[in-house]
């Protein structure tokens, strides 16, 4: 039954993941959008990024829960993908917040706006790449 539960709650996590995927391409839009739109977006995404770093620790215990065999290569990719993920997870949560505060004191962000897009292409590589590496056990 414990499987069954960690099964459910590791694939409810990574439909989380893929609301971030499309992340920097919606900034690079919102920046040419309206100006309330971008901070709209932060917005948005700033509540999906909370939850993601909970995400990122229910699909850690519940990824734990259904190996078998933790001394695999393939198992080792995957920790390593999920440190590099929760990393720039955290850096783009960063960078939402300082934009939003520096958006509010009517202050110019370009310089963490850039690093945002940065951040949230990495983040986007490192979901595209914890996704690949379900497919390559079996290949």
């Amino acid at each position: 039954m414990i499987i069954i539960i960690s099964y459910a709650l590791h694939m409810l996590v990574s439909v989380l993941f893929f609301l971030l995927i499309p992340f920097p391409f919606l900034i690079k839009g919102s920046l040419l959008d309206e100006p309330g739109r971008f901070e709209l977006l932060l917005k948005i995404y700033k509540r999906i990024i909370w939850v993601a770093h909970g995400g990122v620790i229910v699909s850690l215990v519940s990824g734990f829960l259904l190996t078998s065999s933790w001394t695999t290569v393939w198992f080792i990719i995957v920790i390593l993908i999920w440190l590099v993920l929760s990393a720039f997870l955290g850096m783009s949560a960063k960078m939402i917040r300082i934009i939003l505060e520096r958006i509010t004191g009517k202050e110019k962000a370009e310089d963490e706006i850039a690093k945002l897009r940065f951040y949230s292409f990495m983040l986007m590589i490192s979901i595209l790449s914890m996704f690949l590496m379900k497919f390559v056990v079996y290949l």
